[in-house]
C-alpha cells in the first residue's frame, strides 16, 4: 500500500525540479548560485543522480556524533530504493529557504529533537520523486509498464520478468527524466528494507583509530590560533593590560584587546594558551550575582503578583482542598556544558575584507551567520559558513558563540584565524543552563483521583535573553526552553500552569533535555507522592489518569521489565511525552547507589535502530549525572569552578546496568529522541531514593 502526504510550502520549494535548484541540459550542470552543491543531473533539491551511477543527496543535518546525517540519508535510500553503499551525501549549503527544518521554524538548526523529525515529509517526498524519475526513465529505456517497475538495491526491477536495470545505466543514458503527471507515491512502511534497521557506520573506524577530523582539528596553514584571556567574574572586562609577557612567548604573534577579554594570537594552540596565561589584566569590578541571591529571587518571584506570569494551562478552579493534597518547592540548579571538543571557530576575511568566511564546529549555520554578519558588520550575503563534525554538542553549539570571537579577532588582524576556548573559560563564563525553582500544590478527591494542579515556575529562559522574536505562544511570550515539559500527560477537573522569567546575569543556553529536565522531575515526584500518599500503586495511579494509549503501553512495559511490585525492593517510575516520543523510566536503588534502569520508549517510526538506543542510553547517563552530581555555583559574581574536578559529574565506575525497549510503532512519523532519555531519568531516580528514605527529595543534585 503506498502512502501519500500533504505537500508543505517547503516541500514544494525543495521538491519544484531541477530548475530550482540548477540547470540540466546533455548531461551537465550549471549551479544558479554558488552555493549549490549537486553535481549530477538534479531531479530535487536533495537529489541527483551521478554519471557514475551513485546517487547524491544533500543533507541538512549537521554531524554533531548524534547520527542525524546516517538516518537522513536512510530515509533518501529507503524512497529511492537506493544502495547506501552507493549514496554520496553532500552537506547542505546555508540555505534556510530551500534545507531549513519545517519544525524549527524554517531554520538550519541540528538541535532539539528535531532533525530526523522535521525532514522526515521533505525527505521521504524528494525520494519518492527520485525513484518515480527512475523507474519511467528504465521503463522508457526497456519497453516496460511503469506500473510493472519498482526501484531496489540501486535497480530498476521489472517485476514481471526480473530483469533489472542498474542506476549507471539510467545515468550514462542521458535520458533521466520525470513525465508529468508521474505517481510519486511514498512506500508502504511495512515493506521497509533499510529504515528500521541498524547499518554500520562507516566512519567508527576512523572515529576509534583517532583518524576522523573535527573542527579544533581542520586548520590551514596560513591561520593562527588564538585563545582568549577573560575575567573569571561574570561581567568582567578589561581595564588595563600589559601584554609584554605574552608578546615574548615564542610563536606569539599579536594580542588583540576586545570588548569583554583579550585575545592572543600565535602560531600553534600552546603558544596561544601560554601567551594569554602571561597577560597582565586590570579587569572591571566583579559583578555581584550570587547563586543562593538568585534562588531567593526565583522563590520570591513565585508569590509575587507584580510579577508577569504566561499562562500555559489554565482550566477550572484550582484552590487545593485541604485534605489528600501535596505542595512542595522544588530548586533546580544552573548547569553547565561539558564538551569533549572545545568551542571552536575559524574566520577569514573574503572580498577584500569586506566579507567573511566561517568554519566551526557548530548547531547551526544560520546562527553562525549572524553572529558573523553582526560582528563583521556586513550584510549575510557577504557572510560564508561552513560546519565541520563536533566532538559533542549537547545543545551548546546552537549559539555558537565563539563564532563572535573569530570574527573580531580576524577583522582586527586582517588575516585568518581560528579562536579555540578552553574548557575552563567556558566553564567559568560560557551559556548555561539557568537554575529554576518550580512550586507544585495538587489535591486528590474522596476517591484518590486528582482534582487540582497548581505548578508555577520562575527560571530565566533562553529564548527570551538571546532570541525574543523566537517566542511561541499565543502571546508571542512563552519561552519553551523554560516551559518544556510543564504539560503534563495526567487528567485533572483544574489546572493552572504558569511561569515567571527572573532573569539571570549568567548567559543561558541550550542544554539536553533542556527545562524538561526539571519541570518532570517536579512533576513525577510530586504524582508519586500523591499516589504513595494515599495508599496507592505510583504505577495503577498513572495507567488510570493517562488518556494516551501509547504512553500507557510503555508504563506497562517499563513496569514489567523491572518486575515493578516485587517486594523488598526500592523503585521510582517516571513517564511523559516529549518531542512526540513517549517514554517510561523505572529506576531501582539500594543505600546510595543506583543499582537499574529500565527505559521503555515509543519513538513512533524508528529510523536507524541502534544509534535511537545510543541517543537514549547518553540521554539517561547524562540524567544520572544530573540527578547525582551537577551542580554549577556562583558566589561573589563568579563560578565556583577552577577546572572540571570542580564540576563533578557521572564516572564510568558509576554506571548501572540498564535496559531499554523501543515499542514499535511503524506507519508514525518519528518522534525526537536526541533529549528524550534525561527527563524521566532524573524523576525515577529521586522516585526510587524517596521510596527507599521515605524522605522528600525537593532539590537537584539528590543530597542522600
Amino acid at each position: 500500500m503506498s502512502q501519500r502526504l500533504r505537500l508543505s510550502r517547503r516541500a514544494f520549494v525543495a521538491l519544484s525540479g531541477g530548475a530550482a535548484v540548477a540547470v540540466a541540459s546533455g548531461g551537465a550542470t550549471w549551479a544558479l548560485w554558488p552555493q549549490t552543491v549537486l553535481n549530477g543531473r538534479v531531479i530535487n533539491a536533495y537529489v541527483a543522480l551521478a554519471p557514475d551511477g551513485a546517487v547524491e543527496v544533500v543533507c541538512p543535518a549537521l554531524d554533531i556524533g548524534q547520527g542525524a546525517p546516517d538516518a537522513l540519508a536512510m530515509i533518501l535510500a529507503e524512497e529511492i530504493g537506493a544502495s547506501l553503499a552507493r549514496l554520496r551525501v553532500i552537506a547542505a549549503p546555508r540555505d534556510a529557504a530551500r534545507y531549513g527544518n519545517p519544525d524549527f521554524a524554517g531554520r538550519m538548526v541540528t538541535a532539539d529533537s528535531q532533525t530526523t523529525k522535521g525532514y522526515w515529509p521533505i525527505l521521504r517526498l524528494a525520494g519518492a520523486e527520485a525513484r518515480a524519475a527512475f523507474v519511467a526513465t528504465a521503463a522508457r529505456l526497456r519497453g516496460w509498464a511503469v506500473t510493472e517497475c519498482d526501484a531496489e538495491a540501486h535497480n530498476v526491477i521489472h517485476r514481471p520478468s526480473g530483469a533489472t536495470l542498474d542506476f549507471a545505466e539510467i545515468a550514462t543514458s542521458g535520458r533521466l527524466s520525470l513525465p508529468r503527471g508521474a505517481s510519486r507515491a511514498l512506500r508502504d512502511p511495512a515493506g521497509f528494507r533499510i529504515v528500521g534497521s541498524s547499518p554500520e557506520d562507516r566512519n567508527a573506524n576512523d572515529i576509534v583509530t583517532g583518524r576522523k577530523r573535527f573542527g579544533t582539528d581542520l586548520r590551514a596553514a596560513d591561520t593562527l590560533v588564538a585563545v582568549l584571556r577573560r575575567s573569571a567574574h561574570l561581567e568582567g572586562a578589561p581595564r588595563e593590560i600589559n601584554d609584554s609577557l605574552a608578546l615574548a612567548v615564542p610563536g606569539v604573534v599579536a594580542v588583540v584587546p576586545l570588548a569583554d577579554a583579550v585575545a592572543v594570537a600565535a602560531t600553534d594552540t600552546w603558544a596561544a594558551i601560554r601567551g594569554a596565561e602571561a597577560l597582565e589584566v586590570d579587569w572591571t569590578p566583579a559583578g555581584d550575582f550570587d547563586g543562593a541571591a538568585h534562588e531567593r529571587r526565583l522563590t520570591a518571584a513565585l508569590d509575587d503578583p507584580s510579577q508577569a506570569r504566561v499562562a500555559l494551562r489554565s482550566v477550572g478552579a484550582v484552590e487545593p482542598s485541604a485534605a489528600a493534597g501535596a505542595a512542595a518547592l522544588f530548586h533546580a540548579p544552573a548547569l553547565t556544558h561539558v564538551l569533549p571538543e572545545p568551542l571552536n571557530a575559524t574566520a577569514r576575511p573574503t572580498a577584500m575584507g569586506l566579507g567573511v568566511a566561517v568554519e566551526a564546529s557548530t548547531q547551526s549555520l544560520d546562527l553562525d551567520m549572524r553572529f558573523a554578519a553582526q560582528t563583521w558588520k556586513t550584510a549575510p550575503v557577504m557572510v560564508e559558513t561552513m560546519g565541520h563534525p563536533s566532538g559533542g554538542a549537547y545543545g551548546r553549539r546552537v549559539l555558537n558563540d565563539v563564532v563572535i570571537d573569530a570574527c573580531a579577532v580576524a577583522k582586527a588582524l586582517g588575516r585568518p584565524v581560528q579562536v579555540i576556548r578552553p574548557l575552563r573559560d567556558e566553564m567559568q563564563r560560557g551559556q548555561i543552563r539557568p537554575a529554576a525553582v518550580q512550586r507544585i500544590h495538587a489535591s486528590l478527591d474522596g476517591r484518590g483521583d486528582l482534582a487540582t494542579w497548581r505548578h508555577d515556575i520562575a527560571s530565566d529562559g533562553t529564548l527570551s535573553a538571546q532570541l525574543p522574536t523566537s517566542l511561541k505562544g499565543p502571546g508571542g511570550d512563552e519561552d519553551n526552553t523554560a516551559t518544556d515539559g510543564a504539560r503534563h500527560p495526567y487528567g485533572v477537573a483544574a489546572e493552572r500552569i504558569t511561569w515567571t522569567r527572573v532573569p539571570a546575569t549568567p548567559t543561558p543556553g541550550f542544554l539536553r533535555g533542556v527545562s524538561a529536565a526539571y519541570t518532570i522531575w517536579a512533576i513525577e515526584v510530586t504524582v508519586e507522592r500523591l499516589a504513595r500518599g494515599s495508599g496507592q500503586d505510583p504505577l495503577a495511579w498513572r495507567l488510570r489518569h493517562m488518556a494516551d494509549a501509547r504512553l500507557r503501553a510503555v508504563v506497562a512495559r517499563a513496569g514489567a521489565m523491572a518486575g515493578w511490585g516485587a517486594a523488598g525492593r526500592s523503585l521510582g517510575l517516571a513517564a511523559m511525552i516529549f518531542r512526540e516520543a513517549r517514554v517510561a523510566t523505572v529506576a531501582e536503588v539500594a543505600g546510595e547507589d543506583v543499582v537499574g534502569l529500565w527505559v521503555a520508549a515509543d519513538v513512533g517510526q524508528v529510523v536507524h535502530r541502534d544509534r535511537v538506543l545510543r541517543q537514549i542510553e547518553g540521554g539517561v547517563l547524562l540524567g544520572l549525572s544530573m540527578a547525582l552530581h551537577e551542580e554549577l555555583t556562583f558566589r561573589n559574581g563568579a563560578a565556583a569552578v577552577e577546572s572540571l574536578a570542580d564540576y563533578p559529574i557521572l564516572t564510568n565506575g558509576a554506571l548501572p546496568p540498564f535496559e531499554i525497549h523501543l515499542e514499535g510503532a511503524p506507519g508514525l512519523s518519528p518522534a525526537g529522541v536526541g533529549e528524550v532519555g534525561v527527563p524521566t531519568t532524573v524523576a525515577a531516580v529521586a522516585n526510587a531514593f524517596e521510596a527507599l528514605s521515605g524522605r522528600q527529595f525537593d532539590r537537584l543534585p539528590l543530597r542522600l
